[in-house]
């Protein structure tokens, strides 16, 4: 008798521990909302850190945070919190999709702070996985299906980016190759028209580095621009997709944004 006595002490406690727990999970989260709502996002991460420190399985401090983590262009580590959200078994159709869909920006995102188009592709190529899965599960979701065709087009611009980059070496090689049997020359030749021969192939080198340099800074100068025309871009279609404005602006990426997040999650 005494031995069940104090196993039902025992379940009490454990019970009223996990409860003021679970408490303590979602006074946090929802200051951690309200925070995010007011765009004090520093503050918002410190509440839903604090709600994960408490219950590390709590998916929806998870998203949240992740969401605050984009907010401020922490790409690397919004997609791990994201990473976690997904583990959630339970999810739904519709949050797994929106889970997927704020992934694929912060991959997006991610791929546009490289310096040029090849060094982003594996991120393109991460964006377009993700927003692929999500539109398997709400294949009406118009902000998913045109960010998908967003980034497709950057996933192409740098794998042919990365062609030009190995085309080019390989023509370079066979050039230097070239040169050196030139270089050889026939030893029947005089030796003043092998000087001059050399010099004149110095000279259309000199011509054609030269030539080669230019190319590069104005392709980088383009990449420069296109890259800050991207930024703008998705900085225009973050703030008009706050608005509900998606149907004034559908032609514009339309960027991650928590929904309901103070009623759903």
């Amino acid at each position: 008798m005494k031995h069940l006595l104090a196993i039902s002490f025992y379940l009490l406690v454990l019970l009223s521990v996990v409860s003021a727990q679970s408490r303590t999970v979602r006074k946090e989260t929802r200051q951690g909302n309200r925070e995010y709502k007011a765009e004090r996002y520093d503050r918002a991460e410190v509440n839903y850190r604090r709600a994960l420190h408490h219950d590390s399985t709590a998916y929806r401090a998870q998203y949240n945070l992740g969401n605050t983590l984009y907010r401020q262009k922490k790409y690397d580590e919004a997609i791990q919190h994201y990473d976690r959200a997904l583990q959630q078994p339970d999810l739904n159709a519709n949050k797994r999709s929106q889970i997927l869909h704020n992934r694929g920006n912060s991959y997006l995102k991610a791929g546009l702070q490289k310096e040029n188009r090849s060094e982003g592709l594996q991120q393109f190529q991460q964006a377009v996985n993700d927003y692929q899965e999500a539109l398997k599960l709400t294949p009406k979701n118009d902000n998913t299906r045109y960010n998908l065709s967003y980034a497709k087009k950057l996933l192409q611009q740098a794998q042919q980016q990365q062609q030009q980059q190995g085309g080019g070496q390989d023509q370079n090689d066979k050039k230097d190759k070239k040169d050196k049997n030139k270089d050889q020359g026939d030893n029947g030749q005089d030796k003043q028209q092998n000087q001059d021969q050399q010099q004149n192939q110095q000279q259309q080198q000199n011509q054609q580095q030269q030539k080669q340099q230019q190319q590069k800074q104005q392709q980088q100068k383009k990449q420069e621009q296109q890259k800050k025309q991207d930024a703008e871009r998705l900085l225009e279609a973050v703030k008009n997709n706050e608005k509900n404005t998606m149907k004034e602006n559908a032609k514009k990426l339309e960027a991650a944004t928590p929904r309901n997040i103070e009623k759903d999650w």
